[in-house]
């Protein structure tokens, strides 16, 4: 069983999608109404394991919620409408797929189970839109490097546990494989991102690719 967090404008929506994802999948569904949240912070505040996300909720508040997200290591899957906004800003701060609201159930049941799986997913009518908007989107760093005489020095603890952020697991999964608890990782991705001087996990891993602070092999 896994906790999907269901966050769409659309309250009927939102509501019939929770309910097939309980009484299909047997998962724990929540239906989540933005407008009932005091802050983005506590839109995500439950450890869910994939969030459902309208692209498409008022006031930029669905790369809001991804950044959020990002902190706390849960996977997104974006709710993409027809008529969309911010999809390439969307995928830039690190979602892991998204799929077109019109498509069918069990079009979005692979996309959930290919998220999960730890693997990224697209629905091929999204990439070519994809492909068009990158194509037209100039690369403007939303971040800035550290200054060049100044030493980022990770823990090696902290190394490790960037190298895992790098092969975009979550949280629970690098706690398991550290063998630590999910607090302690939370902990470690928050120094990371102070001392990177960055935002999100997207954004650390550039940085630090930037930076030589991954051991590639």
């Amino acid at each position: 069983m896994k906790r999907i967090l269901v966050l769409h404008r659309n309250g009927l929506f939102r509501d019939c999608l929770s309910n097939h994802l309980r009484s299909v999948r047997n998962d724990e569904a929540i239906s989540l109404d933005h407008a009932q949240a005091n802050s983005v912070e506590d839109m995500v505040a439950d450890d869910a394991d994939l969030i459902l996300l309208d692209l498409n909720l008022p006031d930029n508040l669905a790369i809001k919620v991804v950044r959020a997200a990002a902190f706390r290591g849960a996977k997104i899957l974006l709710l993409v409408p027809t008529d969309h906004q911010s999809l390439v800003e969307c995928i830039a701060e690190g979602v892991h797929g998204c799929v077109l609201e019109q498509s069918t159930l069990d079009g979005l049941n692979l996309a959930i189970e290919s998220v999960l799986l730890g693997e990224t997913f697209c629905c091929p009518k999204l990439a070519k839109t994809m492909f068009s908007e990158l194509s037209k989107v100039r690369k403007v760093s939303a971040w800035q490097m550290p200054d060049s005489g100044t030493t980022c020095r990770l823990t090696s603890r902290e190394s490790q546990v960037l190298e895992l952020i790098a092969e975009r697991q979550c949280n629970k999964e690098i706690a398991k494989a550290l063998s630590l608890s999910l607090f302690t990782i939370k902990n470690h991705v928050h120094n990371i991102l102070k001392k990177l001087k960055v935002e999100n996990r997207v954004e650390a891993v550039d940085v630090a690719q930037q930076e030589n602070l991954l051991n590639r092999r």
